[in-house]
């Protein structure tokens, strides 16, 4: 009930046949005389004539159908995105990317990382610092703490989320599967109540009575989450996909899954890791480590980056 794995609805095989190509084989597909019929995406041909196509390859192609990580209307309020899998070579979004798909732009681990450690920066003076082992915290005389950097969700969701977390990890380690990602979408509420507030706003204008209490009542429901619905985000995956917290000072609702989680430990993977090694990268840092390696450098990362 609370897994962050995202869920499958199921699996479909679709079988492709290739046909020669010949100026009869349009019109065998196209007729409704043709007495063909249509069974399960597959065209079979029930009359057999010398104008029907011949077969020459077969080719399957296998489907995962699964839930979304957001809202089907994200686009619409989600401000930011971020993809995190622990490692933090070439996992930054591009400056082209932020500007051509704005919003839309997907953030990655280093992007997260750089801006925790500017934080903790700031706040150095108080007791905080940040090394290469990240995000290391001491405490000096002074009584104020740094503790909404990064992804905020308060102490007890955050422990709920991590114990949640490493359960699924367990399971997709002892699955033997790596690359998977946290899936973060961050939502401005206040900009969201904004909204809601101007359109009652020029509502309130109308000299329909009715219709003012509609507006305030519709925008009563808004409130707090982003997506309309009465407080409930319409996301199917569990009692932790949908967490309230802060961003920047700003109250937010934020949206997890963790995604991309049915890549086994291959030996092209371990072939992967070992040459980008001799090229010269960090073989703890990159995308391709051994599933237990994996696991952990996750979520670390993840207890790191989220307040």
């Amino acid at each position: 009930r609370n897994s962050l794995l995202t869920r499958v609805f199921g699996m479909y095989s679709v079988e492709i046949l290739k046909e020669k190509e010949s100026s009869d084989s349009t019109s065998s597909y196209k007729g409704k005389g043709n007495g063909g019929k249509w069974n399960g995406g597959l065209f079979i041909p029930s009359v057999k004539s010398d104008k029907q196509p011949k077969l020459i390859n077969k080719e399957e192609r296998v489907y995962l159908v699964m839930n979304s990580v957001f809202p089907s209307s994200a686009a619409t309020f989600i401000t930011e995105r971020f993809d995190l899998k622990g490692s933090t070579v070439g996992r930054e979004c591009s400056s082209e990317e932020r500007m051509t798909k704005g919003a839309n732009a997907v953030l990655k681990d280093l992007d997260l990382k750089r801006e925790v450690e500017n934080e903790l920066e700031e706040y150095s003076d108080e007791g905080f610092y940040g090394d290469d082992n990240h995000l290391n915290r001491r405490r000096t005389g002074k009584k104020s703490r740094l503790k909404n950097y990064g992804i905020h969700i308060g102490s007890r969701k955050k422990a709920a989320l991590m114990a949640q977390l490493r359960r699924d990890v367990d399971l997709l380690n002892r699955c033997g599967v790596l690359d998977y990602s946290l899936l973060v979408g961050v939502a401005d509420m206040e900009q969201s109540i904004q909204r809601n507030k101007s359109e009652y706003d020029r509502n309130s204008n109308d000299d329909n009575q009715s219709s003012k209490v509609l507006s305030r009542l519709l925008s009563w429901i808004d409130f707090p989450l982003p997506y309309y619905g009465a407080g409930k985000t319409p996301v199917d995956g569990g009692n932790l996909s949908s967490l309230v917290g802060t961003r920047n000072g700003k109250q937010v609702a934020y949206y997890l899954g963790v995604i991309d989680f049915l890549q086994p430990w291959t030996v092209k993977k371990r072939l992967e890791r070992d040459l980008k090694g001799l090229a010269g990268y960090d073989k703890r840092e990159i995308s391709c480590v051994a599933p237990g390696d994996y696991a952990s450098r996750f979520l670390k990362f993840v207890d790191d980056h989220v307040t």
